[in-house]
């Protein structure tokens, strides 16, 4: 049943064919469809815009070579109290003191062993699955 209706469209179809002209595009009609299409392009166009434009990156520049120049200028110096309380000397000996104490159950070390090998395989099937889909 498909197939005679199928052939009875392609005789339908080739029967239009012969009946009808070719016809021919006016003067300019591919001059015109470009026109139209660079055109739409132009309008289209994304236009970079950046997030902070040039004239507030010099407006902070600005507020912060002032406040730069005002402490220079000023010359008011405080002395902070709690700063010079505070002791960051890292003392090695105490670092390597601690060192025995901390100790890795077998499956971390294994976990810690395979991770590297793990990783590069993934880098390698992913670079391969890329690497196929950009020459596809």
């Amino acid at each position: 049943m498909k197939m005679n209706t199928d052939k009875d469209l392609e005789k339908l179809v080739e029967k239009v064919m012969q009946e009808t002209s070719l016809e021919n595009p006016s003067t300019g009609f591919t001059s015109k469809v470009m026109f139209e299409v660079l055109s739409a392009k132009m309008n289209d166009a994304t236009v970079y815009k950046p997030l902070i434009s040039k004239k507030s990156w010099f407006i902070i520049l600005g507020i912060i070579i002032v406040l730069i120049v005002y402490t220079i200028i000023s010359g008011n110096v405080q002395s902070v109290s709690w700063y010079q309380n505070l002791d960051f000397s890292i003392k090695a000996n105490d670092i390597l003191k601690n060192l025995p104490v901390i100790k890795f159950s077998v499956i971390t070390f294994y976990a810690i062993a395979l991770l590297p090998v793990m990783l590069f395989i993934q880098i390698k099937l992913l670079k391969n699955y890329f690497n196929k889909r950009i020459e596809a």
